[in-house]
């Protein structure tokens, strides 16, 4: 499960807090403020918008989405693809700090495994640390490869 904490910022009224809610990446974000369920936003040709219910007001939809996708989770898969076309077959997002990465079936795992352990530090954000297991096209076995956070010494 993934969820969020959204603030909107009203200009002359009183601000709200959103908690936004979502149970597998196919899903679509429930949304809350407080213990009241407001509804459900999607994208939907690339516009955010509420497809269920009707108290949230349009911009903090859209702060909403904008917030979603700027999320590391929201980018990351297909980052990981790209950049290793010839090894990754699919990308799955556990949670905001677990993938899975499904090798395609020709992949040479243990090149792979080189690759990636050098280059996710790149990809990634610094300051989270994440784990990615990587499994064989339409095999059980599997390792993990651990991205810890990159300390900076000049902060």
């Amino acid at each position: 499960m993934i969820e969020l904490n959204y603030l909107f910022e009203h200009e002359f009224l009183e601000n709200v807090s959103y908690q936004l809610m979502r149970s597998s990446m196919e899903d679509p974000w429930l949304v809350l403020s407080g213990c009241k369920v407001l509804g459900i936003i999607d994208e939907v040709e690339g516009k955010w918008s509420q497809i269920i219910g009707g108290d949230i007001p349009p911009k903090a939809i859209e702060g909403m989405g904008d917030l979603i996708n700027m999320q590391q989770f929201s980018w990351l898969p297909n980052l990981i693809k790209k950049q290793w076309p010839k090894y990754v077959f699919d990308v799955v997002v556990e949670n905001e700090d677990r993938y899975e990465i499904i090798c395609c079936k020709e992949a040479c795992p243990k090149r792979f495994q080189q690759r990636f352990t050098l280059g996710i530090h790149a990809l990634a954000q610094r300051e989270s640390a994440l784990v990615f297991k990587i499994r064989c096209f339409q095999k059980s076995d599997c390792y993990e490869v651990v991205k810890a956070p990159a300390i900076d010494r000049y902060v």
